[in-house]
């Protein structure tokens, strides 16, 4: 399908709003849903259960400038206009790692990732700790993919005779294999 590299993260989003919640918390916080690198491909936490929260996480590999933060809340702020209008200390504009936006792998509960078969880069899929659940959804590679072959669509007959073909990851929703206590 020549639209197949252009939807990114949207159909993983019914695998994760499916995401078991009959799982008792493992504290009074929300379940963490987790994403690295490939952070900015999410459509939008609309796609998480109620009782899930959306984090970042260094350790899956590609994060190294400024990444989204989190609402203050309205009832700590005083209304919706408040909370998403403060200034705060830990935004920047130069696209500066910030650590207080991620946290620690070993935090999440659930955790999105990409494997490239093409690159030695150890990802979720081949960790004793996780498991994946729910659909898996094809990625173009980008460094592995030329300039053109990620731009146009060119179907596989003529991207092979052409030298321009098309390598693909798989991006994927991992659970933790045992819980968090």
């Amino acid at each position: 399908l020549p639209t197949s590299n252009i939807t990114g993260l949207l159909p993983l989003g019914p695998s994760i709003k499916g995401l078991r919640t009959e799982q008792p918390l493992h504290n009074d916080l929300d379940r963490v849903v987790c994403m690295g690198g490939a952070w900015y491909w999410f459509p939008s936490s609309y796609w998480l259960p109620r009782g899930y929260h959306l984090q970042f996480v260094r350790e899956l590999g590609g994060v190294d400038g400024h990444l989204p933060g989190d609402f203050v809340p309205a009832k700590a702020s005083g209304s919706v206009q408040k909370s998403t209008s403060v200034e705060r200390p830990d935004f920047n504009a130069r696209n500066e790692w910030e650590p207080s936006h991620a946290i620690e792998l070993s935090q999440c509960d659930y955790a999105v990732d990409i494997e490239y078969p093409m690159r030695e880069e150890p990802g979720l899929a081949r960790s004793s700790e996780w498991q994946q659940v729910g659909m898996c959804h094809s990625v173009l590679d980008p460094a592995n993919t030329s300039v053109l072959a990620r731009m146009v669509y060119v179907p596989h007959v003529l991207a092979w005779m052409a030298g321009q073909r098309q390598e693909w990851g798989q991006m994927c929703v991992y659970e933790r294999r045992n819980p968090i206590a």
